[in-house]
């Protein structure tokens, strides 16, 4: 019997620090790590220590024998990733060396209030005992788009939200909601004030199929303005309540299928509402971008037929089983009339959305780059996000905040910002799920902490 890592997985990598047999991959530094959807256990070598179960943060590890039917697939991931793998070495248990101690009464601001400012606060903590953090959020709670922009359907995701209870909930940590950075207060205020700045606000920003006039296209929508909505309680935002009968979706990634999931299940639409008949989810490329876990939430839906435009590309060879079971389904003409009473989810891959238009009347019309047009009743955009300027802060040529190691730099000079510092999706680009954060900030503080040294000698010491 082996234990299986399942696809709501966060990647925090806590497990592999704790397994005796190092069959946990890839690990940070290995390569696929950073692409890897999930973390695997090899069944070959897992001895059902249940080490990792009681690591995982996000409680996404179980012994193949408590499996569900529905969990069953990720035990067949979990032993595929490893066929035709040698066997890894057992080595000893990780452990954490040559790390800074912050050990001297430092003031440090974190802001944001999402999983990279989660994980900075928590390596801050168990680096100092005296070190007194503040974290500055601009909406009215903590979480981030793990709270505003993932649905909270399935109560695993609302498992991880109760993640940032104890590192948020230290005495020495003081959290300022409702504060917004560069409009509030200023960067330089904050760096005048404390000892260092940690820009931990990730990559907020909806983005737009070109410009931002789209907002005021009637039956355009942004994802996440939808699903916020939704996880809030709240009613959907104004026209988003009659997305029928045929919904295009831009964007093939998790947020994509947690909107297309939210359509399909909700129990009715707003007054004046039509059912939605077809779904179809533009994918740029012919890469699979969502996790196999939301595929086969979807799959398990009922009246839902799910198929492939048979006038786009065909997904990507790759060992998921999942992407397999994608390039099996049935390839249609979407012309073709879906069944009466059951909705058509339609994937299709390798059309970059390019321009959208009013077609005739409430019709809208999205021009891609190969060429195609497709016509819908509603567009809603799941295409990303991107990085919200922020006054006083430079960025790089790609949008994201420029830096080397952490260390924030003047893109022109390469010189380095005193005290100011990034982590998470402002720092590497809107990548990676919430437990990549965790090696991301480990680097930025491990940073941090050497700055300080040289500035506070005798103040930081080395263990």
């Amino acid at each position: 019997m082996t234990h299986v890592i399942l696809g709501h997985c966060c990647k925090d990598a806590s497990c592999v620090k704790v397994c005796p047999q190092n069959c946990i991959h890839p690990a940070p530094g290995e390569p696929g790590f950073g692409t890897a959807a999930t973390l695997h256990i090899d069944p070959r070598t897992c001895i059902d220590c249940t080490a990792c179960v009681e690591a995982c943060p996000a409680s996404a590890i179980k012994s193949e024998f408590d499996l569900t039917s529905t969990e069953l697939p990720f035990a067949r991931i979990n032993e595929e990733f490893f066929r035709g793998r040698a066997r890894a070495p057992r080595v000893p248990a990780p452990r954490d060396t040559g790390h800074r101690a912050l050990a001297a009464p430092l003031r440090i601001a974190v802001v944001g209030a999402g999983p990279a400012a989660l994980y900075t606060v928590r390596e801050i903590l168990q680096r100092s005992g005296s070190a007194r953090i503040t974290v500055f959020e601009k909406h009215d709670e903590i979480g981030g788009l793990l709270r505003r922009g993932v649905s909270h359907a399935d109560s695993r995701v609302r498992d991880m939200i109760a993640l940032f209870g104890k590192p948020f909930g230290d005495d020495r940590v003081t959290v300022l909601l409702g504060t917004e950075i560069g409009v509030d207060i200023a960067v330089d205020e904050l760096r005048r004030e404390f000892d260092a700045v940690v820009l931990a606000c990730g990559a907020t920003r909806p983005r737009t199929l070109g410009h931002d006039n789209h907002r005021r296209i009637p039956g355009f929508h942004h994802a996440i303005d939808i699903i916020a909505a939704d996880n809030a309680g709240l009613p959907a935002p104004a026209g988003a309540g009659d997305l029928g009968p045929v919904c295009l979706v831009v964007g093939g990634g998790n947020v994509a299928m947690d909107l297309v999931r939210h359509i399909v299940t909700r129990d009715e639409v707003n007054p004046g509402g039509r059912p939605v008949e077809q779904i179809l989810v533009l994918s740029r490329t012919d890469r699979v971008a969502f996790t196999p876990s939301v595929f086969l939430e979807l799959a398990r839906l009922q009246n839902v037929d799910l198929v492939r435009d048979g006038a786009g590309l065909a997904p990507r060879a790759a060992p998921n089983p999942v992407v397999r079971d994608i390039s099996g389904l049935p390839a249609i003409d979407i012309a073709e009339p879906p069944v009466r009473g059951r909705t058509r989810v339609v994937f299709s891959f390798g059309s970059e959305a390019t321009g959208l238009e009013i077609a005739d009347g409430r019709s809208l019309r999205v021009s891609t780059s190969a060429g195609r047009t497709f016509g819908a009743n509603s567009v809603v955009s799941a295409a990303g996000f991107q990085v919200t300027p922020i006054r006083g802060v430079p960025l790089s040529e790609r949008g994201t905040v420029a830096h080397r190691a952490g260390r924030v730099v003047d893109p022109g000079s390469g010189a380095v910002v005193d005290r100011l510092y990034v982590t998470g999706w402002a720092k590497r680009g809107p990548v990676g799920g919430v437990g990549d954060n965790r090696v991301c900030a480990a680097e930025t503080v491990a940073a941090l902490a050497d700055d300080l040294a040289g500035v506070r000698s005798g103040e930081l010491v080395r263990v």
